[in-house]
């Protein structure tokens, strides 16, 4: 077993549990459900207390639910430290949007039936091909079988959750793998997130890479059709009956379906991204943020698609990428990066139409998320724009879901 250390590199691995027997499904739907009420208890005492004036630390929220749940005491820990983790992120984005749109984050307030059951280590052992996630003294733990590609490997963490129609077991391997020391003198590049193209990578030499979404997008609409005839069809039924419970399925299906393309296709896009970068000699990246995007919509033709942006997604599986190959990821505010031009720092009165970037000043035509990631990359650069001009572009092959997918 390799020695845990915080610069240890993990990787994520799905397993997902068709083959359950009746009493393992049994087990699972309970757990989740055992869950469910361990997280429902923290979020109400979590929100009364602070309805009181007082902030419940990580350690008053494992004591207030150290007892009670048929679930192992790290389960219950990890629930909530999770809860916790949430809180904080939340209370840190109303503070540094403090005047703006801080209310707009809400912390965490629904209480699910069901939950995500979480082991560490300390509840994990195998014994032979299976693998066996403890639930506390006296009770009975969950036997599941492991697959050969897994049994000798590091399992730092392991999680229950329900996929479509079947259970799912996400794995977190240690690989034992050092991480690589930042790579402090490399070149700067900037991160322009689009939705009809998912990314543009402008290095500080000019040099670009597009990333094309457009198969992504189709999978998006299709997703959309499919479920608009589904609720179509649940309407003319009676709630409850066979037909219906049969479309609920399918329903679910389809959606869990289009997760994995478009984690898939994601995947694909930051691997490209990265294997640029390390290619240019990149050793930082500045991201254009966009979170929020969501919560400033109004009422118009863009709003499912803008709802639907998975740029968040992106970005993850962007820095962990980026960490395994020493690349530092940093967000920089995108404002008016897409009026500005890239080569004279000119501003356009209004927002250029179709895919081209023409400039009214020095006359300069070129890609518009060319010319927004080349001014993100200027800000993150020299603090303005029109610093970093556009020397080539270039276009990644078409990226399609399909193959194995890397969680």
């Amino acid at each position: 077993m390799a020695f845990r250390t915080r610069e240890t590199r993990c990787v994520t691995r799905l397993i997902p549990l068709h083959h359950l027997t009746r009493r393992q499904r049994a087990q699972c739907e309970e757990l989740r459900r055992e869950a469910g009420r361990c997280w429902a208890s923290l979020v109400t005492a979590h929100r009364q207390e602070r309805e009181a004036g007082h902030w419940m630390s990580t350690r008053e929220l494992e004591l207030h639910v150290v007892r009670g749940y048929a679930l192992h005491s790290q389960t219950v820990q990890a629930l909530a430290q999770r809860l916790d983790a949430n809180l904080q992120t939340v209370r840190i984005l109303r503070e540094n949007k403090a005047g703006e749109e801080g209310g707009a984050y809400a912390y965490p307030y629904r209480t699910p039936e069901f939950q995500t059951v979480i082991w560490k280590d300390m509840a994990i052992r195998r014994v032979g091909e299976r693998l066996i996630l403890s639930n506390g003294r006296g009770r009975e733990p969950l036997q599941v079988r492991l697959p050969a590609e897994y049994q000798a490997a590091d399992i730092r963490r392991a999680e229950l959750t329900w996929r479509a129609d079947h259970f799912e077991l996400c794995l977190i391997l240690d690989t034992g793998e050092t991480l690589p020391e930042l790579n402090a003198g490399g070149a700067l590049a900037g991160v322009d997130l689009g939705e009809i193209h998912i990314a543009a990578v402008a290095t500080s030499a000019g040099n670009v890479l597009i990333l094309p979404g457009r198969h992504l997008r189709a999978c998006k609409r299709l997703r959309n059709k499919r479920h608009a005839a589904y609720r179509h069809r649940l309407a003319q039924c009676v709630e409850g009956s066979r037909r219906w419970r049969r479309l609920r399925r399918r329903a679910a299906q389809a959606s869990a379906r289009f997760y994995r393309q478009q984690r898939d296709i994601l995947h694909q896009a930051s691997r490209k991204a990265l294997t640029f970068c390390s290619r240019e000699g990149v050793g930082a990246l500045v991201v254009g943020d966009v979170r929020g995007i969501q919560r400033r919509l109004r009422r118009g033709a863009n709003n499912q698609r803008l709802s639907q942006w998975a740029q968040g997604h992106f970005c993850r599986y962007l820095a962990e990428k980026a960490a395994v190959r020493g690349i530092s990821v940093a967000y920089l505010p995108e404002d008016y990066s897409s009026l500005t031009c890239s080569r004279c720092g000119q501003e356009r009165p209004s927002p250029p139409t179709g895919r081209a970037f023409a400039c009214p000043a020095c006359g300069v035509r070129i890609h518009r998320d060319a010319n927004g990631a080349a001014n993100i990359c200027s800000r993150g650069l020299a603090g303005a724009y029109g610093v970093v001009a556009v020397a080539s572009v270039r276009f990644a092959r078409p990226i399609r879901a399909g193959g194995r997918v890397i969680a």
